[in-house]
Parts: C-alpha cells; structure tokens; sequence
C-alpha cells in the first residue's frame, strides 16, 4: 500500500512537472485535486489552468502546423506502445501514460518543446486513438502516416504535403523531399542526415 502510493504520487509529479492538467492527473493518478492543485503552485509558482477537456481532440488541431505535429506525437506513441512490456486491452491504461510521456518526450527531444504537443494535447491524442476517433493514414506521394480526427477542420490529406505545397509552390513531396519539408514545416534547420526513420526505439 505504501508503495502504491509512492507510485502514485511520482506519477502525478512526472505529469504535472510537464504541466498536465489536473483533470488527467487525478484520472491517471487517483491523487486528490487539491493535493494536485497545491503541487502544481509549488512546481511552478503558478496556479494550474483550468477548464474542461476536449470531448472529441479533433477540435483542438486547428492549423497544419498543429496537425503535423499530433502526427508526430501519434507515430511516436504507438511505436513507443507497441514495445511496451505491459499494455491493457482498451481504456487509458497506467501502463499506456507512461507510453505517453515517453512518446511525449521523445518529440521534444526531436522536434523542441515548441514545435511539440503539449502534454496534455499528448493525452487527447492518445485517448482518440484508443477510442476510434483518431487514426494515422498513410500518404501515397510522401509516404509519410499523418493523423486524422473526427471534427477536425481539415480534410484527410496530408499535412506534409499541403505545407510543402504552401512553401514551395510545388504539386506534391515525394521521395525523400519529405525529409526537408518535414523540418521546414517545423522551423527545423533542412539537412541532407534528416531521413525517413524506419527504425524501432532504443
């Protein structure tokens, strides 16, 4: 019991140090809200936002610079989640939040803390794909999976290629052009080494 509890309390430290909202905080952790609210003042000298959680995610990708990078977040997490040693069947599981903070760090890692979903966008994110109302699609000229949700504003193409298009004036990406428009599209700086990543994580 007490090393339950433990468990609990780091992770509501773990999330809230990445400044989720309470709301998930509590579901994911089961730690009161106001112990939450009190730890979030001390972590960051502010109080926590507040307001309620989108009911369909789709709401919150409102520009394809948005939706490029729920696209990211999403490959990340099922990849992370595929190598996961322990995963339950449905629902937003503990086992699946750790999944999310992993995924969610490893795109700051990639992309910067400003080029990233914010954590609790992460968690949206994640809960659609779970429950149906988000998918990734594969795109035929870039060969690039983006995200799709229910909602959202924009029709199921491509972010990659309607950035590039945008950028450049061009038809389409193809081939490895994907690369550089993929960092352009995320104000990364285009090199030559940024390549299609095919592989597993360590």
């Amino acid at each position: 019991m007490i090393l339950e509890r433990h468990a609990r309390m780091r992770l509501a430290m773990e999330l809230i140090a990445r400044r989720a909202r309470v709301s998930i905080v509590h579901h994911e952790a089961g730690v009161p809200r106001d112990t939450l609210r009190a730890l979030y003042r001390e972590l960051h000298g502010v109080s926590a936002p507040s307001g309620q959680l989108p009911t369909i995610g789709g709401t919150t990708i409102n520009s394809r610079r948005r939706q490029l990078q729920a696209s990211l977040f999403a490959v990340t997490y099922l990849r992370c989640r595929g190598q996961a040693a322990a995963e339950q069947a449905s629902g937003i599981s503990e086992a699946s939040i750790y999944t999310i903070i992993a995924a969610h760090d490893v795109c700051r890692t990639l992309a910067g803390a400003e080029n990233s979903l914010d954590i609790t966008r992460c968690w949206v994110t994640a809960r659609d794909l779970h429950i149906g109302t988000a998918k990734l699609l594969g795109c035929r000229a870039c060969e690039v999976h983006f995200l799709v949700a229910e909602q959202s504003r924009f029709d199921r193409t491509c972010p990659i290629c309607s950035l590039y298009r945008n950028y450049n004036e061009a038809p389409a990406v193809t081939g490895e052009a994907a690369g550089n428009a993929f960092a352009q599209s995320l104000q990364l700086p285009p090199e030559p080494m940024f390549q299609r990543w095919s592989g597993g994580l360590a």
